[in-house]
């Protein structure tokens, strides 16, 4: 695209150009933009992405525990001047093939972003946005549902809202509670010491008000900056914010940087409290950490150096103070919240033991301490600094994916744009790692300086306990419980008069549905600018020693990517149940003679990326398809030694070392404990299909509640001779099919490298599968239910129900049913209404599941009541062209979203594996065009109809309390719960 020709000093509608800048590392330039009237900023860079991204970002520095900042994000996008609906948010979601939208609250920042690979989409996002975010209605409805009101009936009077049910589930989970306290506790004299997501008990004392002027100082656009990248035209975007926004609004002095926290001149101490079920473990089940205050963010070698040394001491087990900690045996493991963040003005390096007696604070920290000293002291291995920095480069010269690469570079300009500096300054990281290696052949102990420096010298550090008390969730439900009932006698002079009519308006306001003439304002896609076709799946087909080595030729920068997948089908349910265990353990032990360190170290040094891990799933055919794959990611020049020690790896681990077990086991068992919290949607959707078939019932077996079950009867003395027999068996050569993704000039030599790869396993002959049994998988009543005891106070919860069958009209329109329902319906009732987190259906075409799920959420029995009545409701519901149309737009964009080389990979050879055959995907994409009303009463008719025949499952996690609670709503929850294992 031709650029603009512009100059510093240029003026351009209302804006003056401030400066031009190259950038390499985004093949594009860099233009900095301020309004003349306001001082608003604008930094684009133009290049050839097509995937364009902006970034709205206000700097909003929290001034207590309401989380006034996180409400005030949650409201913005529900309903603006040009836009006055309900949720223009959920409203253009629904017809949009975005590849991001989203708005997110950092300690000291607002961010809304969004980006699309369709111009027309982008545009439509970029105008809703922005008059979101300039002239939203924030009316009191939207702070009652998003925020917190006080809700009285008949069972008395409580809190409900949206985020304050998110922070109820936050302020229940442990490490989420050791992250937070490790940062507030360690400035305590500036807005870092507030949680800007909200404390429960300090968010039932927010007020509309608070609320209205917290937007008030903080929105204006002299506090605003956009950030825009991607294939435009330079300066697009600035006639319509002067035009619309900006010419009329004068510029506002805004007291909005972050200050600088106080130094200290001696280190503290700390101890806090998080849930615990009640008859929970009381020894070593506290984390303990140790916390500094370094150096500054908006400093782009302080960040990389920082970055650097926590991969180089915490990287993986073998990295000398993750291996200090574990072998210290203090701890089960090391804490999560280990490491460094670049999202504070002065960066913390945490440290720290996770699964402790609360008592050992001092020898955790002499643990560190004297870890630090002896690396200060004797030096840090140079190998293991090469390794790291070329990690680093690496990640560098591969092209990324995930998120929009737009939101990656906003991330880093952000450092220098929050204390007013130009984002050119930190948008690159070649410049810095180019000026960091100088550093290091300048000087050979520079990071042991930096330790000696930052945290051995540097009093401004905390020792952080974080210890479970069955008492905890009591205090709080007590204290928020007694502030409700003191609200509700103090509501004013109108006394409880006064809440029964917001109650009542609030009822009113979600009842009420968007005009036509409003909902027609909202800018949408339409069918027609979707492409036509599907990205075809073209793959090369080379056979070597009988096995099949699929190719794809593809732009990958020099990089070459392999997955090579060993099929599982015949191995015993025991066999299944080591699995996961299996894979971390051949990840983190030693091969022959030669340590974990050393092969950690080799590893690092060969690949840019190394996995192993077990994927089940069912084919198109309706087999049960059993798998281990195997990930990795190299240099080109690395690739043939890198895959031959890959080899060697995978037939003579040592996977029989009693010291790598115990460590593996524990740490596998505290990853459970880690995630069951933000991952307990997932686990209770596992659990809740593992009936409907073989993958299923082994999927949720490996992976699943069942796995954590089976975890603790394990002890790892007695497994190493099973794990090595497991390891004979699986390396056979007839269980190989592998895939390779690099570019056309080095497919020669890579296929050669995989035929010396696959010739030196050995041929043991075909696989000896014995039928098992799967006696629990099929119908059963409608529904079953089974209940987890977790120490939260909201839930998380699956109902799971058999969908029609895969490739059939029927299955497609419950696919469309699925995105109008979380779209429309659930999120209206289950979220608006009910003030959960989250609500989603889903359909899995392979599996034939429809699953309805909460996140968050602080019902259970009327939201089973709701679910059931959305989906009754669906069967003979008559829904507009318009929804069928949105929904339809939505499934097929997510198709349009770019991939890097390594997504583009694994889904090609994922469609291989499962037999998803492009004319299958083109016919799945024929039907979703085509659907109609009828199909989508149909669908809903044909889930309801199979649930009565062959039953559903409904599965939830919450506290015994709430648990009960629940149970005198409805019936069928008066089922045996089951403690987790925490």
């Amino acid at each position: 695209m031709a650029e603009r020709q512009l100059a510093a000093g240029d003026e351009l509608y209302g804006f003056i150009l401030e400066e031009i800048t190259p950038l390499a590392e985004y093949q594009g330039t860099g233009y900095l933009f301020r309004h003349i009237e306001t001082k608003m900023e604008v930094y684009q860079v133009v290049n050839e992405d097509p995937e364009c991204f902006f970034g709205y970002l206000f700097r909003t520095l929290p001034c207590n525990d309401t989380g006034v900042a996180h409400i005030i994000e949650h409201c913005l996008l529900a309903g603006s001047e040009r836009y006055p609906v309900h949720d223009p948010f959920m409203t253009l979601l629904k017809g949009s093939a975005n590849t991001f939208m989203n708005a997110l609250t950092y300690p000291d920042r607002t961010v809304y972003p969004a980006a699309s690979p369709l111009k027309k989409d982008f545009d439509n996002l970029f105008a809703v946005y922005t008059d979101a975010v300039f002239a939203p209605l924030l009316r009191e409805e939207t702070f009652w549902r998003e925020g917190i009101r006080l809700v009285c009936n008949e069972e008395g009077c409580h809190y409900e809202g949206v985020v304050f049910n998110e922070m109820l589930g936050v302020s229940a989970d442990h490490d989420a509670i050791v992250s937070r306290s490790a940062v507030q506790a360690l400035f305590p004299d500036n807005p870092y010491s507030f949680e800007s997501g909200g404390d429960p008990e300090a968010i039932i004392n927010l007020s509309y008000q608070e609320f209205r002027s917290f937007y008030d100082q903080y929105y204006h656009p002299s506090n605003a900056k956009l950030f825009l990248f991607g294939r435009m035209e330079v300066g697009e975007k600035l006639e319509y914010l002067d035009e619309h926004y900006l010419r009329t609004r004068g510029m506002l002095q805004i007291d909005s940087i972050v200050p600088l926290a106080r130094r200290w001149d001696r280190e503290r101490a700390v101890t806090f409290t998080s849930p615990m079920e009640e008859g929970g473990e009381e020894v070593k089940n506290a984390s303990i950490i140790l916390s500094w205050a370094t150096t500054e963010n908006d400093d782009s070698l302080s960040v990389m150096t920082l970055s650097t040394l926590v991969d180089i001491l915490l990287g993986n087990p073998a990295a000398p103070l993750y291996k200090a900690i574990i072998d210290s045996d203090l701890a089960s493991d090391i804490s999560p919240e280990s490491g460094m963040s670049a999202e504070f003005r002065q960066m913390p390096f945490i440290a720290g033991f996770k699964g402790i007696d609360p008592e050992d604070g001092e020898k955790a920290q002499n643990v560190i301490l004297s870890t630090l000293k002896k690396i200060v002291r004797d030096g840090l291995d140079p190998e293991l600094i090469e390794t790291s920095l070329k990690r680093t480069r690496f990640s560098q010269l591969e092209i990324p994916g995930g998120i929009p690469t737009g939101l990656r570079a906003l991330t880093r300009a952000t450092r220098a744009w929050m204390v007013d500096r130009s984002p050119s300054e930190t948008i690159e990281l070649v410049p810095t790692l180019n000026e960091l290696e100088k550093r290091i052949k300048r000087n050979s102990r520079y990071f042991e300086d930096w330790i000696k420096d930052h945290l051995l010298d540097n009093p401004h550090r905390i020792l952080v306990t974080v210890k479970p008390d069955e008492e905890h969730q009591r205090r709080q439900n007590e204290a928020i419980a007694k502030r409700a009932l003191h609200a509700a006698k103090q509501p004013g002079r109108n006394g409880m008069k006064e809440i029964i009519e917001q109650n009542k308006r609030f009822a009113a306001f979600e009842e009420e549905r968007d005009s036509t003439e409003n909902l027609e304002k909202i800018p949408f896609l339409r069918l027609e600018d979707l492409p036509k076709e599907i990205r075809p799946n073209d793959h090369a087909l080379k056979i070597i020693a009988g096995r099949e080595l699929w190719i794809r030729t593809i732009p990958t920068n020099k990089i070459v990517y392999a997955d090579i997948a060993f099929t599982i089908d015949d191995l015993t349910e025991e066999e299944m149940l080591l699995l996961n265990l299996y894979t971390r353990l051949v990840q983190t032990t030693g091969l022959g003679e030669l340590p974990y360190e050393t092969v950690a170290q080799r590893i690092k040094r060969l690949t840019g990326g190394f996995s192993f891990f077990v994927e089940v799933g069912t084919s198109l055919q309706g087999e049960a398809v059993h798998l281990l794959i195997v990930r990795i990611k190299t240099l080109a020049e690395d690739f043939d030694e890198a895959l031959g020690f890959i080899q060697e790896l995978l037939v003579g681990a040592n996977v029989d070392d009693r010291k790598q077990l115990r460590f593996v086991l524990n740490n596998y068992k505290s990853e459970f404990s880690e995630v069951v919290t933000y991952g307990a949607t997932n686990f209770a959707s596992s659990y809740a299909t593992r009936t409907f078939s073989e993958a299923a019932w082994d999927a949720e077996l490996i992976g699943g509640l069942s796995q954590w079950f089976h975890l603790t009867g394990l002890e790892a003395d007695s497994l190493g001779g099973r794990l090595k027999a497991l390891q004979t068996k699986l390396a056979n050569r007839r269980r190989l099919v592998a895939h390779l993704s690099c570019e056309e000039p080095l497919l020669e030599d890579s296929v050669k490298s995989f035929e010396m790869f696959i010739t030196r396993f050995e041929d043991r002959g075909p696989l000896d599968k014995e039928p098992r049994s799967y006696e629990k998988v099929g119908p059963t009543s409608n529904p079953v239910v089974d209940l987890f005891k977790l120490p939260s106070t909201v839930s998380y919860s699956a109902w799971a129900l058999r969908s029609a069958k895969r490739g059939s009209v029927l299955q497609s329109a419950q696919v469309l049913l699925s995105q109008i329902l979380t779209t429309g319906p659930l999120w209206e009732t289950i979220r608006g209404q009910g003030g959960a987190y989250g609500v989603s259906a889903s359909a899995d075409v392979a599996e034939e599941t429809f699953i309805l799920s909460t996140y968050r959420d602080p019902r259970i029995a009327g939201t089973f009541t709701d679910l059931k009545r959305v989906l009754e409701e669906a069967a003979t519901r008559v829904f507009s062209e318009k929804e069928i149309e949105d929904s339809t737009i939505f499934i097929v964009g997510r198709e349009l979203r770019p991939l890097s080389p390594g997504q583009d990979a694994l889904l090609g050879f994922r469609r291989i594996l499962y037999s998803i055959t492009d004319e299958f995907r083109l016919m799945r994409r024929t039907q979703l065009l085509e659907l109609s009303n009828e199909d989508l009463n149909e669908g809903a008719k044909a889930l309801l109809e199979q649930a009565e025949r062959d039953g559903s499952n409904l599965v939830v996690l919450a506290s015994g309390e709430l648990l009960g609670k629940e149970a005198k709503k409805l019936e069928i929850l008066n089922v045996e719960s089951r403690r987790l294992p925490l």
